[in-house]
């Protein structure tokens, strides 16, 4: 163990045990590994070596620079406080140390309560001090906002910023940050200033060097942008402010903010509302407390005071691979016991909607089912999301229209529905990806519960139309007339199909790039009762199919209206003869061997 602790220039060297027990040593082998500082926390949750001191081989300098009390603290404590002194940290699988379980001796549990230390920063310290001081944190008059973007966020940001501006009471100054954005992006974030009342815009780059220390930070395992960890650096960014609020991009706010902005943070450094444990964040685990950064209430003041920006991206940077959920994780390991709990209003997530849909002051789409990418899944059993998010389309309905941003290439989608038990097929409509979009319903179910869920749903979208057909009624009739007062594109869908978020951007697409008359895709069919997906392989390639006479019907299709106007009035009770009609007048059709409709059977 010497030859290696001089050879390594070892100051602490742990040693991996070697177990007795049924008659027979148990040992593991293994490279030496250099311990950081910040890992060694996750070390003693992970292995028994790092929290008893038998095999050790500690420096006596190190060892001198503890205090008398410290030498009387268990083990585990020890060994914590001799971590974060210590300048070089070995653990070697020389397995030199047999710890015997034969008469009954068990290896030393974790201990994580407080007094036990399990902390990765001594931000809990600052807070307790400043609780005896008697800290007050500055609240200025005006509220002040944080978002951080890349170019693919920029194009939520509006309907959020909609949202702040209509339910705020106060100016907001809304600091967006940003490393490298498209002129046209940065245009449209700027431009928000020429539509907003109270909502005031503030483009902020990052500098060069931060986001070279940035980009050290190794997410990649959870898929998340280096984007999501300028909240680190906030208190940096904007150097004059007091406080901040940060807030996710998919985020909707949906109360005044000057309640949430008022909160007293007592002497914290951070807000944040209360998030469902994972089995993977170990230590936070063991204290039931565990947060959701994607709203966080921030005393910018204290971040500086105690240059915490800095360390806190050191600190990413050497644990990274122990966060699963990213910059979320190292937030709540480096403030353990130094953040205020929010009431749950202030970020709600689909965990916590439920019975509290009237009290919402933020809804938060946080995961992978973004409200821009639902799968067929959400529409069945999510109601109190997929509630949300119709509201969510209404801001974002109000905000394009007051953007002007609607113009060009506008879709019709004809729904026809037939039964109310896959009426879905409506919601998965309204809830595209593409905006620019009205919709009609084709009712032929002779159900009233139908209607009413049409009623209801026309609360959120001004652009969705009702038409019903009774038994008296001519289908065709109605269909023609439709046809003739829709737009320049025109997408047919019917129950019990379900459309996935990107179906109408992506065909709009293909029609514009391949200067198409027509564009559809192919479908594949979920079994509600089981939750699974029946499909055949796609290899999702374009196919030129002009020239071909005979398709079952325009379900998945999306037709420009021309074509309409050249043929006239169609039966729409054949089929066969309605679809060879309409490929006669196309000259150009495409196909997506790709499936983005969804069949929905029992």
């Amino acid at each position: 163990m010497n030859e290696v602790y001089i050879q390594k220039n070892a100051d602490l060297l742990l040693n991996s045990f070697m177990t007795l027990r049924d008659g027979k040593f148990y040992f593991v082998d293994g490279e030496d590994e250099h311990i950081l500082r910040d890992v060694f926390l996750f070390k003693q949750i992970e292995k028994v070596e790092f929290r008893k001191l038998g095999g050790a081989l500690i420096k006596k300098s190190l060892l001198d620079e503890m205090d008398a009390d410290d030498l009387v603290k268990s083990d585990q404590v020890l060994l914590n406080r001799l971590s974060r002194k210590a300048k070089n940290i070995i653990f070697s699988y020389q397995n030199k140390y047999v710890y015997d379980q034969v008469v009954g001796n068990k290896l030393p549990e974790l201990d994580s309560g407080k007094e036990f230390e399990l902390y990765f920063s001594d931000t809990f310290k600052i807070v307790e001090q400043n609780k005896k001081n008697g800290y007050v944190n500055k609240v200025p008059e005006k509220i002040s906002i944080a978002l951080c973007t890349d170019e693919n966020l920029v194009k939520h940001i509006g309907t959020l910023l909609y949202s702040v501006d209509e339910n705020t009471s106060s100016f907001v100054d809304t600091y967006i940050i940003y490393d490298n954005l498209s002129k046209k992006s940065l245009k449209k974030l700027t431009s928000l200033n020429d539509l907003l009342s109270t909502v005031t815009v503030h483009m902020i780059k990052v500098l060069d060097k931060q986001q070279e220390k940035l980009s050290k930070i190794l997410l990649k395992n959870n898929g998340l942008p280096v984007t999501s960890c300028y909240r680190f650096i906030l208190a940096d960014l904007l150097s004059s402010l007091d406080r901040i609020i940060y807030l996710d991009v998919d985020t909707l706010v949906l109360r005044d903010l000057t309640e949430l902005w008022r909160t007293d943070l007592e002497g914290k450094f951070i807000g944040g509302v209360k998030d469902k444990l994972n089995v993977a964040q170990k230590i936070v685990s063991e204290r039931k407390t565990y947060f959701n950064s994607g709203m966080l209430l921030m005393d910018l003041n204290l971040f500086r005071k105690y240059d915490i920006c800095s360390d806190l991206i050191d600190f990413a940077v050497d644990i990274a691979e122990y966060c699963e959920y990213g910059d979320q994780d190292v937030l709540n390991y480096y403030f353990m016991d130094s953040y205020e709990f929010l009431d749950t209003k202030w970020n709600c997530g689909r965990k916590f909607l439920e019975d509290r849909e009237k009290e919402v002051g933020i809804v938060h789409f946080y995961g992978l089912e973004k409200l821009w990418n639902n799968i067929v899944y959400s529409f069945y059993v999510r109601e109190n999301i997929i509630n949300m998010e119709h509201i969510y389309k209404l801001y974002q309905y109000r905000f394009l229209q007051k953007s002007k941003s609607l113009k060009g290439n506008k879709v019709t989608i004809v729904v026809t529905l037939d039964i109310f038990k896959y009426s879905k097929t409506l919601e998965s409509v309204l809830l595209q990806s593409y905006c620019n979009i009205e919709v009609k319903v084709i009712d032929v179910s002779q159900d009233d519960r139908v209607k009413a869920k049409v009623r209801k749903l026309q609360l959120y979208y001004p652009n969705l139309k009702y038409y019903e057909v009774t038994l008296n009624d001519d289908f065709s009739r109605v269909m023609n007339f439709v046809i003739k007062n829709s737009s320049e594109h025109i997408f047919f869908v019917k129950s019990p199909y379900v459309l996935l978020s990107k179906t109408i951007s992506d065909l709009m697409e293909i029609i514009l790039e391949n200067q198409a008359d027509i564009a559809l895709v192919e479908y594949r069919t979920y079994k509600l009762s089981k939750f699974m997906y029946y499909f055949v392989e796609k290899d999702n390639q374009l196919e030129d199919i002009s020239g071909q006479s005979k398709l079952n019907s325009l379900n998945g299709y999306l037709i420009k209206k021309e074509i309409f106007d050249a043929v006239g009035a169609l039966n729409f009770e054949d089929n066969e003869s309605l679809t060879a009609t309409i490929l006669e007048k196309a000259d150009k059709v495409m196909v997506k061997h790709s499936d983005y409709l969804i069949k929905v059977f029992d």
